[in-house]
């Protein structure tokens, strides 16, 4: 017996993981006159930043780390999504998984990332391996522009404290389109 399934089946769309508030606060963490931790977003091949970059994403970025005063509100909104996701889709291990840290990302208008996926070895200094998985937390809806797009033409709600889950292989090319105002957050993680 055949299953006939479509790609948008391995695409789960989470409304409401994280609250309004804790989402404001972790953007008015960040994006203040105040904090400098920001740096600019590269794409990472397999040996160096793309000489490409520049072409490819204009975004900045900031890695999250288990000590930040937030990471526990964040990791408890990802396990809750990647549990559900894992439940419907067990051939991924609930005792395999692994997080990579959480990077905090931030578009400025003009901000994008072109179309990619996430089949990548090693990233950022990441754990090396490929990921399973890609999640991403939506901190914000207050903005124009800036549609993630999954998969050529899933358009992804904007809608403030939701997420996402879905595969991190070739099947499922993504891209941010170019923000045109106001500034766009989210987070992501791997799921190695």
């Amino acid at each position: 017996m055949s299953i006939n399934r479509q790609l948008s089946d391995y695409i789960f769309f989470y409304p409401d993981v994280l609250d309004s508030e804790t989402c404001k606060k972790i953007i008015n963490r960040y994006d203040n006159k105040d904090w400098d931790g920001w740096k600019t977003s590269k794409f990472v091949n397999k040996d160096s930043p793309s000489e490409t970059t520049a072409d490819e994403v204009l975004m900045d970025e900031y890695w999250i780390k288990n000590k930040n005063p937030y990471h526990k509100n964040i990791k408890k909104a990802f396990d809750y999504c990647v549990e559900d996701y894992i439940h419907f889709n067990p051939r991924i291990g609930k005792n395999e998984i692994e997080f990579t840290d959480f990077r905090i990302n931030r578009y400025v208008p003009g901000g994008f990332m072109q179309q990619h996926t996430d089949a990548i070895h090693h990233s950022h200094g990441q754990k090396q391996g490929y990921p399973h998985l890609t999640s991403l937390l939506f901190l914000n809806d207050d903005f124009e522009g800036g549609d993630f797009v999954l998969c050529d033409d899933q358009y992804i709600e904007k809608k403030q404290g939701s997420a996402l889950v879905f595969p991190s292989n070739f099947m499922f090319p993504h891209e941010v389109k170019k923000v045109t105002e106001g500034k766009r957050f989210s987070i992501m993680t791997w799921i190695m």
